[in-house]
């Protein structure tokens, strides 16, 4: 029988091992942090590019504007994991494509555990920003305008959070994402791209799309053959359609205000199923304010708004074309006309 000297011995045996094992974690934090380094460019180095190839893995790289104010124009690659890639001081630093011949702003290759914050990226032939087979990576609080093709390319790419930036009159999509799973495009402002504000296909799923600003663009939000995303909270007017979906399952569309759209407000087309479309306001739409294809059912449409839409005659502010189960539910919505006539309350 184990006396109470010998439960103290073993608390204290503990509690000593407990401390021995937290001063390790502390020992190992401050080899880590000791060997971080800090890069200044342009003050260590000219370029940018020049800090990405000397830095290892934890490392910050600090880029301010330039003293003449000419920006950087240079291609950047990053392929190291654990960096940082910061813009500082009172205006964002630009990294510039207008004399650069050909290829994107900043490219991410089969890396990890990047950030790329406060920079402006503008006039490159392709991709803004292109990140391909990366995971765990921020981009936050850029400017990345008038590029040639997408502001920022997604492919087979996951756990990416891009946030807070502006994707402003490039000439394809402001953000596309391309087979890939599990990314948060939260806070962005997507206006007045030559294609959509943002696009997922290649079976792009599990991606949350919320609280954007997606204005003037063709479709605002475009899911092709894209399941089980959440497009939740954006604010989407004067695109073409403002929300569609083609050939995309199991996903959720809540609380989106989409307004004044060219075509379709909420789209649902080419046997798009199971979805629910929940508690969105589809005002001033030029076409139908919801749409759901013939071809598209066993979709839940509950509880949204929608007025001022279509001419009530072809197009309606609710329009379900589909007859065959299973049928498309609707409940608790508010509309002044709809197809068939019993889905408004």
């Amino acid at each position: 029988m184990k006396t109470s000297k010998d439960k103290f011995s073993a608390i204290a045996l503990l509690l000593t091992f407990v401390g021995v094992f937290f001063l390790g974690v502390v020992i190992v934090a401050g080899i880590l942090f000791f060997n971080e380094k800090t890069l200044l460019v342009p003050d260590e180095f000219p370029t940018i590019s020049a800090a990405v190839t000397a830095a290892d893995p934890g490392d910050i790289i600090l880029v301010k504007t330039k003293e003449d104010g000419t920006p950087y124009e240079e291609n950047v690659t990053i392929i190291t994991e654990d960096i940082k890639l910061i813009g500082i001081g009172k205006e964002k630093p630009v990294l510039d494509g207008d004399t650069v011949v050909g290829g994107g702003g900043i490219t991410l290759t089969n890396t990890s555990g990047v950030l790329v914050k406060n920079f402006i990226i503008r006039n490159f032939d392709d991709e803004g920003i292109f990140l391909d087979s990366s995971d765990r990576i921020m981009i936050k609080g850029n400017n990345i305008n008038d590029n040639g093709d997408e502001g920022i390319q997604l492919s087979s790419s996951s756990s990416i959070m891009i946030k807070g930036n502006t994707f402003n009159g490039n000439g394809a999509e402001g953000v596309f994402l391309s087979s890939s799973d599990g990314n948060m495009i939260k806070g962005n402002t997507s206006n007045g791209n030559d294609s959509d504000g943002v696009l997922l296909s290649g079976g792009s799923g599990g991606n949350m799309i919320k609280g954007n600003t997606i204005n003037d663009n063709f479709d605002g939000i475009f899911l092709s053959s894209s399941d089980g995303n959440m497009v939740k909270g954006n604010t989407i007017n004067r695109n073409d359609d403002g929300i569609d979906l083609a050939n995309s399952n199991n996903n959720m569309i809540k609380g989106n205000n989409v307004k004044g759209n060219g075509g379709e407000g909420i789209s649902l087309r080419l046997s798009s199923n199971k979805n629910v479309i929940k508690r969105n306001t589809a005002n001033n739409n030029d076409d139908n304010g919801i749409f759901l294809s013939v071809d598209s059912n066993d979709n839940d449409v509950f509880v949204n708004r929608a007025f001022g839409n279509g001419d009530g005659v072809l197009s309606f502010d609710i329009n379900d074309l589909n007859i065959t189960p299973p049928l498309n539910t609707f409940k608790g919505n508010k509309c002044g006309t709809s197809f068939p006539a019993v889905i408004c309350n």
